[in-house]
């Protein structure tokens, strides 16, 4: 797998760790159900509220960078250490907790503010562009 997709995924996959808004679903249709037109449409609302790509600068994404490949390595860990206690959801729960202390702890030490590094993710779920530009300083 190459570094840019490798990248991508810790991206995708830190976003939703980090209990920001799932990808937007793409091709939306006309038939879709009342449940996903709602989902949709608070993920526009959500959209909106995101600060502007060029808000960010690139001292911010080369820390959101770095906290990315902290994230990489802090999720393999947690979860082989989640297969390994699926049938035991207390304790699954408590490793749980570990990993997500030890990302909050990742991301602090990037030198950025959770809130901007959730904004970041978020942002880079609905911007191709924005995405790019954070994958290249990876």
């Amino acid at each position: 797998m190459s570094k840019r997709m490798m990248a991508l995924g810790a991206l995708m996959i830190s976003a939703t760790f980090t209990g920001t808004v799932a990808a937007q679903q793409p091709g939306a249709s006309a038939s879709q159900t009342p449940q996903a037109q709602q989902q949709q449409q608070m993920q526009q609302q959500q959209m909106q509220q995101l600060p502007k790509a060029s808000e960010f600068s690139d001292k911010q994404l080369d820390a959101f960078a770095d906290a990315q490949k902290d994230m990489s390595g802090i999720q393999q860990k947690y979860s082989k250490e989640l297969q390994a206690k699926k049938d035991k959801p207390e304790e699954a729960m408590k490793v749980q907790k570990e990993a997500q202390e030890k990302m909050v702890e990742a991301v602090k030490d990037s030198g950025l503010e959770l809130s901007t590094y959730n904004q970041i993710a978020q942002l880079a779920q609905y911007d191709a562009d924005f995405r790019t530009r954070i994958q290249e300083k990876m």
